[in-house]
């Protein structure tokens, strides 16, 4: 057993170290740049803080509608010891302008940074002036720094999946995955703004669950080389999450966020036939690949209440797609996108434009596939060159990207950073992805896809809205 797992057995020996009436910790979730989706990634942590005595609250910025200057009165008035920010590469000036703010009011508070940016690149804290960071499997990691803090102690510095803030230095500590999270408690989800969030695919009481982490795929814009260690909860453990949702929370779509949902299909399997046999109601949604999906599988999926899947496509070139990393052929997602539509399964695709070398030919292939396998939902996006991925190295020793192109943008000094192959014109790249956006989205098949959606008013305003921003704003990454 390593130290991580030790922790759940240690823990209560340590005892409780908070204070009544007192916020231990404060954890503020980012700032949904377009619509506004549920960030679970630290409801796990956060449970494991409160079972060892520590008191969190949790902000939810984008369905409250909070802006800087709101989170910052809260951390005036209730003065936590410790701070969680949490941040996507698209959230960084969001994170950046709240902790100037709090760093320039001089509030004696230890800072937190954890999410997807700091995996990506950890010494981004040290130009945020943020304390620590956490990388890889935050849970316990957060605990014993928690304890510390608390204790007005100094953690140990050696502490796994710990980044330290040291000023002329950043030290990184390399973090160790749990090898079982069916050790993990359920999600702290009461604590989510349940009933106001927005989702594409659904108008329903939605909430985002993982049932695994990991992914044994190696995709080249993929930043994930923490997790690539494929870990998923047993039957048992998701199923009790799910009855929680279902049962006490009264969600109606659930949308597994795992990478890849069908890598293990015995699991998949299992897990359909226990949702059936226990009479468990709701709709719900998964991403996976169109090579690890066959019929017998969405029946069994679409039986228990499936009634989307996201597939990656990536592009419509099988020469472009192929230099990503993910091998499956054009042929390979008609057949998974047939399937689908055969046993009523709505699908999304997923597409990026820009791909290093990709011409403009190539791109408009993009187009043409994307009407050819007619998905439910298509999401198009330029390519993001995140701090870790092989695009994001090969354009800065191209002089393609700056290296500090992220910080500038977090500091409002630039625009939010895209890769643009030097086979194209920018301008003209842009305009194709308007293309793609438009002549899609206002297709008249299209459109009566949605109808059923749109009967909700709010959601079909709602939708225009964030189409419209999307459509013709800037890069967004989450």
């Amino acid at each position: 057993m390593g130290y991580l797992e030790t922790q759940v057995r240690d823990q209560k020996k340590i005892g409780k170290v908070s204070i009544p009436g007192v916020v231990d910790c404060l954890f503020v979730n980012p700032k949904d740049m377009l619509s506004s989706l549920p960030y679970v990634k630290t409801l796990t942590t956060i449970s494991v803080l409160r079972e060892a005595g520590i008191k969190v609250q949790l902000i939810d910025p984008a369905p409250e509608k909070k802006q800087v200057s709101d989170i910052f009165e809260t951390i005036q008035a209730i003065r936590p010891s410790i701070l969680c920010i949490s941040a996507y590469p698209s959230t960084l000036p969001f994170a950046y302008q709240l902790c100037q703010k709090i760093r320039l009011a001089q509030i004696p508070i230890t800072i937190v940074l954890e999410g997807y940016h700091v995996n990506a690149d950890p010494t981004i804290i040290r130009e945020m002036d943020i304390d620590y960071g956490l990388t890889g499997d935050t849970e316990f990691t957060m605990l014993a720094l928690c304890q510390a803090v608390l204790k007005e102690e100094k953690p140990d510095e050696s502490l796994q999946g710990l980044v330290l803030n040291l000023g002329n230095e950043v030290k990184i500590n390399p973090p160790i995955p749990i090898k079982d999270i069916n050790i993990l408690p359920i999600p702290a989800y009461e604590l989510m703004q349940i009933g106001k969030y927005y989702s594409a695919s659904t108008n329903k009481r939605l909430m985002y669950v993982f049932t695994s982490r990991g992914c044994p795929y190696e995709c080249n814009f993929c930043t994930i080389p923490t997790q690539r260690l494929y870990r998923y909860l047993d039957t048992e453990h998701t199923m009790a999450q799910l009855k929680y949702l279902v049962n006490d929370l009264r969600i109606t779509w659930i949308e597994f966020m795992d990478l890849t949902f069908t890598v293990n299909r015995k699991r998949v399997l299992e897990l359909c036939d226990a949702i059936q046999k226990q009479g468990l109601h709701f709709q719900w949604g998964c991403e996976t690949r169109a090579d690890l999906v066959d019929e017998v599988l969405l029946k069994a999926m679409k039986d228990a209440g499936c009634d989307k899947i996201t597939f990656g496509v990536e592009s419509g070139n099988e020469y472009i797609r192929a230099k990503t990393g993910k091998k499956i052929s054009n042929q390979q997602f008609i057949e998974a996108f047939n399937l689908c539509k055969k046993l009523q399964i709505r699908t999304m695709a997923n597409f990026i434009i820009g791909h290093p070398e990709e011409t403009e030919a190539q791109m408009m292939d993009t187009l043409s596939f994307s009407k050819q396998i007619d998905a439910f939902n298509v999401f198009y996006t330029r390519m993001i060159p995140l701090p870790d991925v092989d695009i994001f190295i090969r354009g800065v020793k191209n002089g393609e990207i700056e290296p500090d192109i992220w910080i500038k943008y977090m500091k409002g000094e630039a625009q939010h950073p895209a890769y643009y192959p030097t086979t194209i014109d920018p301008k003209k790249m842009d305009r194709i992805l308007k293309k793609a956006l438009l002549s899609y989205y206002l297709r008249p098949s299209t459109v009566r896809k949605y109808l059923y959606l749109f009967k909700d008013i709010r959601y079909l305003f709602r939708t225009i809205g964030v189409f419209f921003e999307y459509t013709f704003g800037g890069p967004i990454f989450k």
